[in-house]
């Protein structure tokens, strides 16, 4: 799953508790995507979304449990944090991170063989802070894919720039011209807490024990889902963006307790090859002999 789908597609079909898939329209394959009916009505924000369609449905849910949302990505700010130099901001690296290990979280809980008590569904929380990281992810991998000198280095990036980039580049926007439902004032209130850790009320208190069996397996397996990806994105792309994955995935190695080996002589596939039986070491499951050329074709489209 990690290398053809890669953790955002790969989870985003499952259903929440509340009955919605976590991707809503946005869900990928297209072929899972079973358009769960949706209140709508047309956003009244500034900018980019001004006229457009708004998924209601989804925003009650996910404001109903934005507190503990709050809360569960401030564990995984300060567990990730904890594991670099100490720097008082995260840089744009550090919050990329953080959001592909939040969503690691759903992936982790629905593959870990030893996860205890597997449900079927996603928590009402997991998968509404599903919804307002995704964004975090999404600024910034356009920003990597299109070599936005912004994230050319790990420097820390402001609330107000994070929101401005996404206005300004369709971020805001699904494929079928929905956008983002959250209010200006949420969306910044989640950026800002993402950067400094503080809440403007105070965040009630999670315990990543709630959520995933061992989480420090938990995060070496997000830490390695990024490293493949940058893998191979690295064989994807070309030029500056290329650049900025192969240093993302050296800072990332740099985290990892025990990075997969990085044998430089040998072919792409089988690089992915070894990556992804790292992570299925990872998972407690069985390793794979090898990655069909179809899987390799869809993936690096």
């Amino acid at each position: 799953m990690e290398f053809h789908h890669g953790l955002w597609n790969g989870v985003s079909a499952l259903y929440s508790d509340s009955g919605r898939q976590l991707g809503e329209e946005n869900t990928r394959p297209f072929s899972l995507n079973h358009h769960v009916p949706a209140d709508k009505i047309v956003c009244k924000y500034s900018g980019s979304r001004a006229g457009k369609a708004i998924n209601m449905s989804a925003l009650r849910t996910a404001m109903q449990n934005f507190g503990d949302a709050l809360a569960l990505t401030g564990a995984v700010r300060s567990f990730h944090l904890g594991q670099t130099a100490g720097e008082k901001a995260p840089g744009i690296w550090d919050l990329y991170i953080i959001a592909r290990a939040s969503i690691a979280l759903i992936a982790y809980q629905k593959r870990f063989a030893g996860q205890a008590d597997p449900k079927a569904s996603v928590s009402d929380i997991l998968s509404s802070q599903y919804q307002f990281i995704s964004g975090v992810f999404m600024i910034c991998r356009h920003m990597m894919e299109n070599a936005d000198p912004a994230i050319a280095c790990n420097a820390p990036q402001t609330a107000e720039a994070l929101y401005s980039y996404a206005d300004q580049n369709g971020i805001f926007i699904s494929f079928n011209d929905m956008a983002c439902a959250g209010s200006t004032k949420k969306i910044m209130e989640f950026l800002s807490f993402c950067n400094d850790g503080k809440a403007l009320t105070e965040p009630l208190r999670v315990s990543l024990e709630d959520f995933v069996t061992e989480p420090e397996n938990w995060y070496r397996y997000a830490l390695a889902t990024v490293e493949l990806d940058c893998f191979v994105e690295g064989g994807r792309l070309t030029g500056q963006s290329q650049q900025i994955y192969a240093d993302l995935q050296a800072y990332v190695r740099c985290l990892m307790k025990t990075p997969p080996q990085d044998e430089r002589e040998e072919g792409f596939r089988e690089g992915v090859l070894r990556r992804q039986n790292h992570i299925l070491e990872l998972l407690g499951r069985r390793q794979i002999r090898a990655i069909s050329p179809k899987h390799f074709d869809l993936r690096m489209r």
